[in-house]
């Protein structure tokens, strides 16, 4: 039997900043107890910087699809009236980039796009919500944003058990889909028990199960930890359990980083309240957040990330300083390298401030142009045993740029070698790359490498 859905707000634009970490539910145990599954771990990725984050918001229970159409959303649950149904939220998120817009008349850009939710449970259908939405923006610039811009949101009323919940998008303009399904579990939500701890962007704490959720998640909340100094979350208990409850943050190998009691105000039967973790207590990478009432087993736990920012790869704190070895001096690697992992993100900070060439931007460009060109390096200096950035033609693209003139000269004196001469001019400086072997593994002559490192030294400077 279907049971009544209860449908929050549905769509947001939103505004262009929102600083918040990226908590993720782990959905498939949201009232999981302290200790239990390790947090998923960022795939190590140290021969090739990925800047998508797919595959790790999937590992995370997220609904989670690539380009060409990017999506994102979370599920979280929630008590009702009664224990044998949840409030179960559905939050998406996607970016104005994602939709054709057409022009208006007066100016405005208009796009639409339909969302489609099923929720099924041994095959039978529980659920289908199908929604058609409008978004209109003022200029041509605000149709190219490619941050979390969209926010469409539905609370449906089930039964605890197992489900298959199936999410589509689709562009009505230009007729692109994209779709995925995820299972989880929806709990029973009694007394001493926990709702789903989740990020939000606003909320009006309830203060009786009664009464509807007044939340809208933030399905791809953003930290930054050389911007952001703390993320909020909105979490519940319910019953008559006691508060402060205890608050404990675990990297993804499971150290206990930050412990500590958190006040949630009592209203009724329940306590509820919006948590501030600052993001010193978390590290950099994956975290889990975990509530537990003191002195039982009552807990749920959600999975966080703090991530190094927008333009910059997704990856471990460890293959982040392994990118960054062409960018930096040595002594400020060694100095990220011996940060304690609570102290990563003051460190990861000060890091940024001291390689900014221009900090009255909100982008650090000089980080930017450095992965841009070690991704194109990556692509174009590939060897049969080694990544193309970690080649030598590689860290010299990433260094120096582009040459002003490449030449292959016949007759190369190395015995069935060939060689690439690289000039660039406004340096003074020619650059020589052997293949000794002809199967395409170049590296540079001895006094061309000493002249590459006098260089490199005096940029690192």
């Amino acid at each position: 039997m279907s049971l009544p859905a209860s449908t929050g707000p549905k769509h947001l634009a939103r505004p262009a900043t929102l600083a918040l970490a990226l908590l993720l539910t782990a959905c498939g145990r949201p009232n999981a107890p302290a200790g239990g599954a390790p947090a998923p771990s960022v795939q190590r990725a140290s021969s090739a910087p990925t800047f998508d984050a797919t595959p790790l918001y999937r590992q995370m229970g997220l609904i989670a699809h690539g380009a060409p159409f990017p999506l994102l959303g979370r599920v979280a649950f929630l008590a009702s009236a009664v224990p044998d149904t949840t409030h179960m939220v559905v939050g998406l998120s996607l970016a104005n980039g994602t939709l054709r817009f057409a022009r208006e008349a007066d100016n405005r850009f208009r796009a639409r796009y339909t969302v489609l939710i099923v929720v099924e449970r041994e095959g039978q259908l529980v659920r289908r919500t199908e929604s058609t939405e409008e978004v209109i923006v003022g200029s041509f610039r605000e149709t190219g944003r490619t941050d979390e811009s969209l926010l469409y949101q539905e609370i449906l009323d089930v039964a605890p058990g197992e489900y298959g919940i199936t999410v589509a998008v689709r562009d009505e303009e230009s007729s692109r889909t994209a779709e995925e399904r995820i299972r989880v579990r929806v709990p029973r939500l009694g007394d001493g028990t926990f709702s789903s701890p989740m990020p939000i962007t606003s909320v009006s704490p309830r203060s009786t199960r009664d009464s509807l959720p007044v939340l809208l998640l933030s399905p791809r909340g953003t930290a930054t930890a050389a911007r952001d100094s703390t993320f909020l979350v909105y979490v519940e208990g319910y019953g008559a359990g006691a508060s402060p409850v205890e608050l404990s943050v675990r990297n993804e190998n499971g150290r206990v980083l930050w412990s500590e009691p958190v006040e949630l105000p009592r209203r009724g039967n329940m306590v509820s309240g919006v948590v501030q973790v600052p993001l010193s207590r978390i590290g950099i990478g994956v975290g889990e957040l975990t509530f537990v009432h003191p002195g039982t087993s009552d807990s749920s736990s959600t999975y966080v990330f703090v991530g190094f920012g927008d333009d910059l790869p997704i990856a471990s704190y460890d293959d982040m300083l392994s990118y960054l070895r062409h960018f930096a001096a040595p002594y400020r690697i060694q100095r990220l390298r011996s940060a304690e992992p609570e102290q990563r993100p003051e460190a990861w900070a000060e890091f940024v401030r001291e390689t900014d060439s221009d900090p009255n931007t909100a982008i650090h460009e000089d980080l930017r142009r450095y992965f841009t060109s070690l991704v194109r390096a990556n692509g174009r200096f590939r060897e049969e045993t080694s990544p193309g950035w970690m080649t030598d033609r590689g860290r010299v693209f990433i260094t120096l740029g582009e040459p002003d003139v490449l030449l292959e000269p016949p007759g190369a004196d190395f015995q069935r070698g060939r060689q690439q001469v690289w000039e660039y001019q406004t340096l003074n400086l020619q650059l020589v790359f052997y293949d000794q072997t002809g199967t395409g593994r170049w590296r540079l002559t001895q006094s061309s490498e000493t002249r590459f490192e006098q260089e490199y030294r005096r940029r690192l400077k």
